[in-house]
């Protein structure tokens, strides 16, 4: 089982990224906004504000993206996914990923079944997933 953290910079891509993993099967990822350490010290500490010459100048908001993936096919999938989208953009500094192990990895709450799992996705999604969910992908 892996840990997939993708950060990526280009908030645009975000949907796209989403709706490609949702129809590999990965439905278990949780975004976050988050700001990079640059766009941060230049806004909040007066001796760094030279560094706004380094950035666009406003505050850049990043969504960090991180997923429980359990096989290497599914990963894969995962990353060319996420390379092509950002590629396709023609631009710089997309963002950036890593993987990490996963040494254990559990649910919490009611044990649900994989039709009444798939049916809440459904419901929040407001649209069927494909048929092809796995079971084993996070």
């Amino acid at each position: 089982m892996y840990l997939l953290i993708a950060v990526l910079n280009n908030e645009e891509l975000l949907d796209q990224l989403i709706t490609g993993w949702l129809d590999m099967g990965i439905t278990g990822a949780t975004v976050a906004e988050t700001t990079d350490l640059v766009q941060l010290i230049s806004h909040n500490i007066p001796i760094f504000a030279g560094f706004r010459s380094l950035t666009s100048g406003g505050m850049i908001h990043n969504k960090t993206l991180f997923t429980a993936i359990e096989n290497q096919e599914t990963l894969d999938k995962a990353v060319a996914y996420l390379e092509m989208i950002c590629s396709q953009t023609g631009k710089p500094h997309q963002g950036v990923y890593f993987i990490a192990p996963i040494k254990a990895f559990g649910r919490l709450g009611m044990a649900v079944d994989r039709m009444e799992q798939r049916n809440h996705m459904e419901k929040k999604l407001g649209k069927p997933l494909k048929e092809k969910v796995r079971k084993n992908s996070g």
